[in-house]
């Protein structure tokens, strides 16, 4: 019997290990690698029970690009994907893939809501200037206004955000929060927003 259970603890921590190397292999220092269409190792997808203990981002307030106050109780009801977006980053061509995506899913229930952010010294312009380049992409969904998005200056949202599917780790990071106002998944920068994964799990969101 002994023998068994020094097995079994070493296959427990050989396996540990192997999924830490997974999710460093995921990041780069740059993170400006080309986006794929294959689900990162960072994604997570909490299952209902772990969900109902997060805290919820209902009631969290912010600002849009254009100056006018907003809050996630304006999204009550509907899936709402969450992504850092930023102008100098190389994965820019996101802000397109994610018109895609919510053109192809806003009629059900679903909408895309993008904050610009300099958390990674990757955007320049000030709010109304990254909403004005999101539009010249071809975005049509909602753009906030600039914030940081991680550290102890981390706007409230996305503090409650990264309590449930830890902090950005790069532009484009996405969060799919459900109906109930918790993360569902979380997607990470080089995921592609028209990717199979991304789609399948807004799909199951909108069921619940």
């Amino acid at each position: 019997m002994p023998i068994t259970i020094t097995r079994t603890l070493t296959t427990i921590t050989l396996a540990a290990g192997s999924i830490a190397l997974a999710g460093l292999a995921g990041c780069s220092s740059d993170g400006d690698s080309k986006t794929t269409g294959k689900q990162e190792a960072d994604t997570m997808s909490p299952t209902s029970g772990q969900a109902s203990s997060l805290p919820s981002v209902r009631g969290a307030s912010f600002e849009m690009a254009d100056g006018s106050k907003a809050s996630m109780d304006d999204y009550r009801g509907r899936v709402v994907m969450v992504v850092n977006v930023a102008s100098a980053c190389g994965l820019k061509p996101q802000v397109a893939e994610l018109e895609t995506l919510y053109e192809a899913n806003k009629s059900k229930g679903f909408t895309v809501l993008a904050f610009p952010s300099a958390s990674f010294n990757q955007e320049p312009l000030d709010s109304s200037g990254a909403a004005d380049f999101c539009e010249a992409q071809g975005a049509t969904y909602p753009v906030a206004a600039k914030v940081d998005v991680k550290g102890q200056s981390a706007h409230p949202l996305f503090a409650t955000l990264s309590k449930q599917g830890g902090e950005p780790d790069w532009n484009y990071t996405k969060y799919l929060v459900g109906k109930d106002g918790t993360v569902i998944a979380r997607f990470g920068p080089r995921t592609s927003p028209t990717s199979a994964e991304v789609q399948a799990a807004i799909d199951e969101a909108l069921r619940g």
